[in-house]
């Protein structure tokens, strides 16, 4: 299912109305002599992916307790506005209620990296991350290394204890295991990371669309050979 998120940002947020429920925030809007349409321009875009659920109720679990790497926001709540193909809903203290809402009025951090993401399991998908340190650490789970496998300027960042700690298979590239979540980033000159190229990204989401799946016994000989092949960072 695609999907992307909202959560109202505080610093937007005049009228106080983060984390309450739909009436309240409609009588909030009525007494200030305001519409009792929700701003769409208070709130931020904190994800857009494709998840493996079912249902919005399937989609408030994951993100309350196994959240996807490139998520950019906090555990999912009250005034929280989810989009899929459906439509848009606000999450209410019960529930959700579909609403109008604007997302080409929501705002998205400037410094947002175009990447393709690599999750153990699962096709390549294209993702966005914010140009920062703790960003990247979320993106894999932990501390982050870099791999230089591709003949272009795209690297592969990891987490750097993934062997260490036991983290899922993901792809063999070039002989070398890598495990754990993934993301393929372009590497500038200066030696900043920058966005994928349009070529790129649908270079590697061809190379890399279909998932590998492995035995736990081969994924388990493999990663005690120490197959990384990564200059750690």
């Amino acid at each position: 299912m695609k999907v992307k998120i909202y959560q109202v940002n505080p610093m937007a947020d005049t009228l106080g109305v983060k984390f309450l429920g739909l009436k309240e925030i409609r009588d909030a809007l009525q007494s200030s002599i305001r519409s009792a349409q929700i701003s769409s321009r208070i709130y931020d875009e904190v994800y857009s992916g494709d998840v493996d659920c079912h249902s919005l109720e399937d989609i408030y679990t994951l993100f309350n307790t196994n959240p996807p790497p490139f998520f950019k926001g906090h555990s999912l709540s009250v005034s929280d506005i989810l989009q899929t193909d459906d439509g848009f809903f606000f999450c209410d203290r019960v529930g959700f209620e579909q609403v109008k809402f604007k997302p080409e009025k929501a705002h998205k951090p400037d410094n947002l990296l175009r990447v393709v993401a690599l999750e153990p399991g699962k096709p390549a998908y294209e993702a966005e991350i914010v140009d920062d340190f703790r960003a990247f650490q979320q993106a894999v789970g932990g501390y982050f290394e870099v791999a230089y496998p591709f003949m272009d300027n795209a690297v592969l960042v990891a987490n750097e204890e993934g062997l260490i700690n036991g983290m899922e298979a993901n792809r063999v590239i070039h002989d070398n295991l890598y495990v754990g979540p993934l993301f393929i980033i372009g590497d500038s000159d200066d030696g900043n990371f920058k966005s994928l190229t349009g070529k790129q990204v649908q270079q590697y989401l061809a190379e890399f669309q279909s998932p590998e799946l492995f035995e736990q016994q081969d994924a388990d000989e493999d990663m005690d050979s120490g197959m990384t092949g990564m200059n750690g960072m």
